[in-house]
């Protein structure tokens, strides 16, 4: 028996009065069958008792559809893209780790406008000089002619 929900219900399961298999909803006045814990027949025989007014509980897999019992498959299916995606990420994370120190590719023998492309996309880093903070003393100034830089004699 092919069954669709018309028009989903506001309501929550759980708000209403009853017992597992019927509750009843005091806002459209209708028993509220849970269809996914009767066999088909059981089903079937209310959907007739009812002429097919019914409200009832049933799962809703991921792609909309409904079913009456909830599907191990789909279950599987959505542990294993978890798992999937999960890995991914730790195998990228890995990756990233482990080239990141390394030196990039000679961009010397490109062309120049290539190489202003490259530069664009993916800047060199800049290179690291070293400072150094002090006091700043001058050196007294040498008279002409002598060298620039005298060997001390001792």
């Amino acid at each position: 028996m092919d069954l669709r929900i018309s028009s989903p219900c506001p309501m929550s399961w759980d708000d209403l009065v009853g017992n597992d298999r019927i509750r009843y909803c005091g806002q459209c006045k209708l028993n509220v069958y849970n269809l996914a814990e009767m066999e088909p027949q059981e089903v079937e025989a209310i959907v007739r008792k009812t002429e097919g007014r019914l409200c009832g509980r049933l799962y809703l897999r991921g792609d909309r559809t409904a079913t009456l019992r909830d599907c191990p498959s789909t279950a599987r299916r959505v542990v294993l893209k978890r798992v999937v995606a999960t890995a991914s990420v730790l195998f990228l994370a890995l990756f990233a780790t482990l080239f990141r120190g390394m030196e990039g590719p000679d961009r010397s023998g490109l062309p120049g406008w290539l190489q202003s492309i490259v530069q664009i996309i993916d800047p060199k880093p800049a290179r690291r000089s070293s400072m150094m903070v002090g006091e700043i003393c001058p050196l007294p100034l040498a008279p002409k002619g002598a060298p620039l830089n005298p060997i001390p004699t001792n």
